[in-house]
C-alpha cells in the first residue's frame, strides 16, 4: 500500500503514474520559461504539436496552448488552455497519451472557477477531447491508455471530466485515468480520480465537492478561510514544510483563501518542488495510506540550519500528534520526531535525527547521519542487529519508547550536551564516548546488550529480548520481563508470564498477552490482540491475569485493529459493554475484581465496534 496508490495498479505503477503527471502538469505550468521546461525530465513522454494529432495550427494560442472555449470569456485569448503529450514504449510505439489542462496563468480565468462545482458548460470541453479521442483510435489505443490531468485550475478541470466522463465523447474516457494537483474542486469519487496536494496550501480542496459556487463558498469558515475536509480521493494530511509554514508567523496567519502571500504559498511553490518524487521514493512508502500525516522538507539553505523539521501544531491542520512520516531533502536536514510513533526517512545529506519519545523507525539514508536519541545513555538498553541496525529500548517498565535505526553514522544523546559536538561512534562492541580527556576519567561507552535474532525469513523465537526482523515469525517470551519486537512482516508474538514490551512493528500481527502486566504496540498495519488466550493465562484462574495496556489501538492512518477477548473472561457482549468505561482519553475494560485492559487515547464506541470474544 502507498499513499498515491490508485485503481487496480501495482504500488510501483501508481507512484510511476503520479510521477509522470506530475511532471507534465509542472512541464505545462512552465510554458513561457524555457530554462525551467529544460530542467524538467519528462522521459518517454513528449509534447505533441497540431501536425501530430493531424490538424491545424489555428488550434493553438500564442502561447502554444490547445484551446479550450470558456463559458464565460468563449475564445478570448488567455482563456482555457491545454498541452497534449504522447508516451512512448522502448521500441517507439505510443503506449499512452497525456492530456494536461492548465492551471490559472490569465486573470480572466478567474471566471471560469465559478461553474467548476455546478459543472455548467462541460460540453465546452468536447472539442479537445474528441481531438485526444481521434489520436488514440488512430493509434489503437482506448479510453483507458489516456490519463487526465491538472494543476489548480486544470486540476478541477480534470475533476469535472471526471465527473462527466460517463457523458463526455459518449463515454470514451470513462475508463481514462484522472491525476490531479492542488485541486480546488473535487470530484469524490476515489476509484476515479487521484487529488494531490497539500494541506497547507489554501487552494486545495478549498471549493470541496458542493454542488454549485454559492453553496462551497458558504461551506468556508469565516474570512473565507479553509475549512480542511477531508476526502477519500485526496491526499489530506501533506504538509510541504517550507520557510512559510516553519515562521512563527504561520500560526499567526488566517489561513484564508485571500491571504495570497502567506497561504497560497504551497500552492505557488508546490509545483517547483520535488516533493512528490521524495515521496514516492521513501524508505516507508509502502506504509503509508492515503490520508497518513506526512511532512516534507522544503526548506531554504538558511532555514534549513536551525530549523527542526517536525509534525507542528498548526491553525490549518488538525493532525498534531498523529503517527507521522518526515522525509528529508537531499541536503543537511534537522528532523524531529514528535510524541507519537514516527517514520523518519533523513534523505541525501548529512542530517541530525531526533527520536526517541513513543516509537520511531528511523533510516539516515545515505550522508554521515547523527541519531539523536533522547534523555541519557544510561537510560537505554542498546542492540545492534547483524546488519548494524541499532535498536534502543527504554530501561523504564512504564515506558514503550523504542528506536530502530538504519543508516545512522554516529549517535548522541538529547540530555549529554557533549555528545552534541562529540558524538558517540558507532562500534562492533558498543557505542563508543569520544569526547577528549573527559572520556578518561568518566568514560561514557556503552555496550550493546545480549538479544535473540531472526533472518529473513519465517522463523520461531524464544528469549528475553528478541528481534524478528523480516518473514513472519513466531516469538516467544520467557518467565522473564521480556521486549519482544516483530519487526517487518506479519508476526505472531506471546507474552508468558513477566510484565513484558510486546512490539509488533510493520505488518499486520497478532499479539497475545500473557499472565503479567503487558505493553502491547501493534504498529503499522491491521493488529489483533489477543487478550486471555495465552499459553500461561489460558490456563491460570482469572484471578491471576495482570493489567495490559494497548499503547496504538487504531493508531494509524487507514488501518484496522481488533481485541479478541477469550469467552473466560466475559459471558456475553452485554456484559463486556457493562466492564468497559471511558476514563480520560482512555477506555479502561474490567477483566477481574483486580486486573483490567486500558486502551490509550481511543473512545468506548471505537473499542467497542472492534472487540469481539471468543
Amino acid at each position: 500500500m502507498g499513499m498515491f496508490d490508485y485503481k487496480n495498479y501495482s504500488s510501483d505503477s501508481s507512484r510511476q503514474l503520479v510521477k509522470e503527471t506530475f511532471s507534465v502538469s509542472a512541464y505545462t505550468r512552465a510554458v513561457g520559461d524555457e530554462e525551467a521546461q529544460a530542467e524538467i525530465n519528462l522521459g518517454k513522454v513528449h509534447e505533441l504539436s497540431p501536425s501530430d494529432l493531424g490538424v491545424g495550427d489555428d488550434k493553438l494560442d500564442s502561447l502554444g496552448f490547445f484551446k479550450i472555449e470558456s463559458f464565460y470569456t468563449g475564445d478570448l485569448e488567455g482563456g482555457p488552455q491545454a498541452k497534449i503529450f504522447g508516451q512512448y514504449d522502448d521500441a517507439g510505439k505510443l503506449a499512452r497519451i497525456h492530456l494536461n489542462i492548465a492551471g490559472t496563468n490569465n486573470i480572466i480565468d478567474v471566471l471560469d472557477y465559478l461553474n467548476l462545482n455546478s459543472r455548467e458548460g462541460s460540453e465546452l470541453l468536447e472539442p479537445i477531447l474528441q481531438l485526444v479521442k481521434e489520436f488514440a483510435v488512430a493509434n489503437g489505443l482506448e479510453g483507458s491508455d489516456v490519463v487526465i490531468s491538472g494543476y489548480s485550475l486544470g486540476a478541477a478541470v480534470a475533476n469535472v471530466i471526471a465527473a462527466e466522463r460517463q457523458v463526455l465523447v459518449d463515454g470514451f474516457f470513462a475508463d481514462a485515468d484522472y491525476v490531479a494537483f492542488a485541486v480546488p474542486t473535487v470530484y469524490e469519487e476515489p476509484g476515479v480520480v487521484l487529488n494531490i496536494g497539500y494541506e497547507n496550501d489554501v487552494v486545495h480542496r478549498i471549493t470541496g465537492d458542493e454542488p454549485n459556487f454559492l453553496s462551497a463558498v458558504n461551506a468556508l469558515d469565516p474570512f473565507f478561510v479553509n475549512p480542511d475536509k477531508n476526502f477519500d480521493s485526496s491526499t489530506d494530511n501533506l504538509v510541504l514544510f517550507n520557510d512559510n509554514y516553519a515562521s512563527p508567523g504561520w500560526d499567526l496567519n488566517v489561513f484564508s483563501f485571500l491571504n495570497i502571500v502567506s497561504a497560497w504559498n504551497a500552492h505557488t511553490g508546490g509545483m517547483d518542488s520535488d516533493a512528490i518524487t521524495r515521496i514516492s521514493n521513501s524508505t516507508f512508502y509502502e506504509h503509508t495510506q492515503r490520508d497518513s500525516t506526512v511532512i516534507v522538507s522544503d526548506l531554504s539553505a538558511f532555514q534549513r540550519y536551525f530549523t527542526w523539521i517536525e509534525d507542528d501544531r498548526s491553525s490549518s491542520s488538525s493532525h498534531y500528534g498523529s503517527v507521522a512520516f518526515l522525509i528529508g531533502s537531499q541536503y543537511d536536514d534537522l528532523i524531529s520526531g514528535g510524541s507519537n510513533f514516527d517514520y523518519i526517512d533523513a534523505g541525501l545529506g548529512d542530517d541530525i535525527i531526533r527520536a526517541g519519545v513513543g516509537v520511531d523507525h528511523v533510516d539516515g539514508n545515505k550522508g554521515h547521519d547523527q541519531l539523536r536519541v533522547t534523555g541519557c545513555s544510561h537510560e537505554w538498553d542498546i542492540f545492534k542487529m547483524a546488519d548494524d541496525t541499532l535498536f534502543f529500548v527504554d530501561k523504564d517498565a512504564n515506558s514503550i519508547d523504542l528506536v530502530e535505526a538504519d543508516n545512522v553514522e554516529s549517535v548522541s544523546f538529547n540530555s549529554e550536551l557533549l555528545s552534541y559536538l562529540n558524538n558517540y561512534d558507532i562500534g562492533d562492541n558498543g557505542l563508543v564516548d569520544t569526547r577528549p580527556i573527559m572520556k578518561w576519567f568518566d568514560n561514557k561507552d556503552k555496550s550493546y546488550s545480549d538479544h535473540v535474532e531472526g533472518s529473513e525469513g519465517n522463523d520461531q523465537l524464544t528469549g528475553n529480548v528478541v528481534f524478528g526482523r523480516d518473514g513472519n515469525d513466531k516469538i516467544m517470551g520467557t518467565e522473564a520481563d521480556d521486549v519482544l519486537h516483530g519487526g517487518e512482516g506479519d508476526d505472531v508474538i506471546l507474552s508468558l508470564v513477566g510484565n513484558n514490551k510486546l512490539y509488533g512493528a510493520e505488518g499486520d500481527d497478532v499479539l497475545i498477552s500473557g499472565a503479567g502486566d503487558d505493553w502491547l504496540v501493534g504498529g503499522i498495519g491491521h493488529d489483533l490482540f489477543v487478550i486471555g488466550k495465552g499459553l500461561i493465562s489460558s490456563a491460570m484462574s482469572s484471578e491471576s491475569f495482570g493489567s495490559d495496556i494497548i499503547a496504538d489501538f487504531n493508531n494509524d492512518v487507514g488501518y484496522q485493529d481488533i481485541i479478541q477477548f477469550s469467552a473466560d473472561l466475559f459471558d456475553s457482549v452485554s456484559d463486556l459493554v457493562q466492564q468497559t468505561v471511558q476514563y480520560g482519553t482512555d477506555v479502561v475494560m474490567s477483566l477481574t475484581e483486580v486486573s483490567h485492559l486500558t486502551v490509550l487515547n481511543s473512545t468506548v464506541d471505537e473499542v467497542l465496534a472492534a472487540t469481539y470474544i471468543v
